[in-house]
């Protein structure tokens, strides 16, 4: 009997393990019509310094220490004199479509970041999901960027203060459905 039963909490604790590995549901936080991709704390970019991709060249990881809040999220940065920059003009240091894949927001779906996967776009920091997601966004990029644009606005609409779930596994289509 014992054994059944450390074998069925096995299975159950492996499952629930597998959806937070597999599946992640994003949490939406909106604040005067803007919608992000942050943590259950409010953190966007997985507390990536959004200064540094301009301003290094690079990712860097932030520090808890150096913080600012802009459009319903916060933000971290490696120093103070990069929260003094981005207090200053966070237009420009902000990731655009609230921090979400930008190919995926070209065919009008939501898809998580890896921090590591990014560019910088006529001074825009744009984040991917994935290498494939970079590359297909950027087989046409002014028209991948065009598209992101004018979907951005109605994803806003359609997605603030609902849950959505998506498969942070899932592999990136040219479907735009």
């Amino acid at each position: 009997m014992k054994k059944i039963f450390f074998i069925s909490l096995a299975v159950v604790i492996a499952t629930v393990a597998a959806y937070f590995i597999f599946f992640k549901e994003p949490t939406f936080k909106a604040k005067n019509g803007y919608l992000n991709n942050i943590d259950d704390k409010g953190v966007i970019i997985e507390g990536y310094d959004p200064v540094a991709y301009l301003t290094d060249n690079k990712p860097v990881k932030g520090n808890a220490k150096f913080t600012a809040e802009y459009n319903g999220a916060t933000y971290w940065f490696a120093s103070a004199e990069h929260a003094d920059l981005f207090k200053k003009e966070p237009a420009k240091y902000a990731p655009q479509y609230g921090a979400f894949c930008g190919y995926a927001v070209s065919i009008g779906k939501l898809r998580p970041v890896d921090p590591t996967i990014y560019q910088i776009e006529n001074g825009r920091l744009i984040l991917q999901h994935t290498k494939e997601a970079y590359d297909l966004f950027n087989e046409n990029l002014k028209s991948s960027i065009i598209k992101a644009d004018q979907n951005w606005p109605g994803i806003v609409a359609n997605h603030v203060g609902k849950p959505v779930k998506y498969d942070e596994k899932s592999k990136p289509t040219m479907s735009s459905n």
